[in-house]
């Protein structure tokens, strides 16, 4: 950010001068200097060589413009949005979001991390391709300004999620072309350099962090596996079994209850599609469990048996809170009951019941 102000205020005190001396010199009032250093205003840019050679400093030193921002402003700037998006006008937020691009254009985390906030709330929008269409310029530019391989990574990954969301799978294809290729393993490599070298606690760690990824894969993965083997019966079932299994084995309704919900919701879907009811029920029935019980307070945690992932975790880009407010949240978690394929179980009582139940238990109402 421009920090004009303070660097006048500074170099003013150093110099031990008045305001009235500065002002006399720049032939301004002594109130607008007051203004330049309180940041209520800035110097017209013919000052600037003035007030630079007065100081004896570079014009770039006067601006001081601040270009780094710091990994805990990024996150703080995310949730402060989050927050706003669930209780203010989106126009305004999103004004406020694009402000702080504009002043940070250089920044790729910042941007990063914007269009995230904003994949995660572009809904709210009235004309959604608009946001999405914003969204595809930061990434962009982050490809303009960073030679960061992770960070470009992500920037790949995230514009083929807007190419699906665009309806565009094509882009999205070509975006992921080569992705599907043997895993290297570096994180056994790591792990057992730090094994020989004496680091147990390192190496477990690594181990740990390993692990946790591949079974959130492996559950993540299941919904859209669903979907394809839907006219399998003994692979659906078979799915839904393992799936279940690896839930109850690991505790994953604690330990990361939304991959058990987005199972959950998957399971009913194709059940709601194949017209069977018992199963329908039964899922519905887990959902709302774990959006009652098990989802709050929401955030990425590890448990007693990963005992040893908070440190990796409050390394993440955006920390281990949650990444939309919890209002939108719960809104978001009672709309999953009214999904287009669940509209023919509507006047059901299991289906009303549920709903009520999900209701009272988010909202009290």
């Amino acid at each position: 950010m421009l920090r004009i102000g303070s660097i006048i205020l500074r170099q003013r005190q150093r110099l031990n001068i008045t305001q009235e001396t500065l002002a006399t010199h720049c032939q301004v009032t002594k109130a607008s200097v007051s203004k330049w250093e309180k940041g209520q205003s800035y110097p017209d840019i013919t000052l600037l060589p003035k007030l630079a050679a007065y100081f004896d400093i570079t014009v770039d030193e006067l601006l001081s413009y601040e270009q780094e921002v710091s990994k805990q402003k990024i996150q703080e700037l995310y949730n402060d949005f989050s927050q706003k998006f669930g209780k203010e006008p989106f126009p305004l937020v999103f004004q406020e979001v694009e402000n702080q691009v504009k002043t940070h254009y250089h920044h790729p985390s910042l941007l990063l991390q914007m269009s995230v906030l904003m994949l995660n709330h572009y809904h709210l929008a009235e004309d959604s391709t608009i946001i999405l269409n914003q969204i595809i310029q930061w990434l962009e530019r982050i490809r303009q300004v960073s030679q960061d391989v992770w960070v470009l990574r992500q920037v790949n990954s995230l514009q083929a999620n807007v190419a699906l969301m665009q309806a565009n799978p094509q882009k999205t294809l070509e975006l992921l072309d080569g992705v599907i290729q043997p895993s290297i393993g570096d994180e056994v490599l790591l792990a057992t350099a730090h094994e020989q070298l004496g680091n147990k606690e390192e190496a477990t760690r690594v181990i740990q962090v390993l692990m946790y990824q591949s079974i959130l894969q492996l559950v993540g993965s299941s919904p859209i596996y669903l979907r394809l083997t839907a006219s399998d019966t003994s692979a659906f079932d078979e799915t839904i079994r393992r799936i279940d299994g690896l839930i109850e084995l690991y505790e994953l309704k604690q330990l990361h209850p939304n991959i058990c919900l987005q199972f959950y919701v998957s399971v009913a879907q194709v059940a709601a599609n194949t017209h069977n009811r018992e199963l329908l029920y039964q899922y519905l029935e887990n959902y709302v469990e774990v959006c009652i019980h098990d989802l709050w307070p929401i955030a990425l945690r590890g448990d007693s048996y990963f005992n040893l992932l908070e440190g990796w975790l409050e390394q993440l880009d955006l920390g281990k809170n949650a990444l939309r407010n919890d209002d939108l949240i719960k809104q978001s978690a009672i709309e999953v009951m009214n999904a287009q394929f669940f509209e023919p179980y509507q006047k059901d009582k299991e289906m009303r019941a549920l709903k009520e139940k999900l209701r009272w238990g988010l909202e009290g109402k």
